[in-house]
């Protein structure tokens, strides 16, 4: 998989890990969105739902991985093409790991990375997860890597 982010990879940059979220809980979110206590028709609803989002899931979680290199996180998204989000380790002020319950089943988490320099101050999250705990932990051990 590491062949993914061959395109933004710099020369002396190597991939420690690439993460592929947890596909069970990344379609617990379909269902989320199909509930229709808010919407206000039904067939609407059903058209949605039954059409139009299993599709666009089914293409945002064949092109979402996540990356940590020597370097850098690397966030590989997008529903039509293909986006990175990159945050240098240096950058980072901040880490999370959030459980949510939808996560508890799926013994997933969201992973959040804090700077300024990211988006105005907004969070790379790579969500869904398996085992967020000791991918945090492996992940600070990179950042630490750097500092040294």
């Amino acid at each position: 998989m590491e062949h993914l982010f061959d395109d933004i990879l710099e020369k002396d940059e190597k991939i420690i890990a690439v993460i592929k979220p947890n596909k069970k809980r990344y379609w617990k979110n379909l269902l989320f969105f199909a509930i229709p206590l808010f919407w206000p028709h039904l067939i609407m609803m059903l058209v949605a739902s039954l059409f139009t989002l299993p599709f666009f899931f089914a293409h945002g979680y064949n092109n979402l991985y996540y990356a940590y290199t020597n370097k850098r996180l690397i966030r590989r998204s997008g529903w039509i093409g293909v986006d990175y989000r990159c945050l240098e380790y240096k950058d980072v002020t901040a880490t999370s790991v959030t459980v949510g319950f939808l996560d508890k089943g799926c013994k997933t988490g969201s992973l959040g990375f804090s700077s300024p320099s990211v988006h105005a101050g907004t969070p790379m999250t790579f969500s869904y997860v398996n085992n967020p705990y000791d991918v945090m932990r492996e992940i600070k051990e990179q950042m630490n890597n750097i500092e040294k």
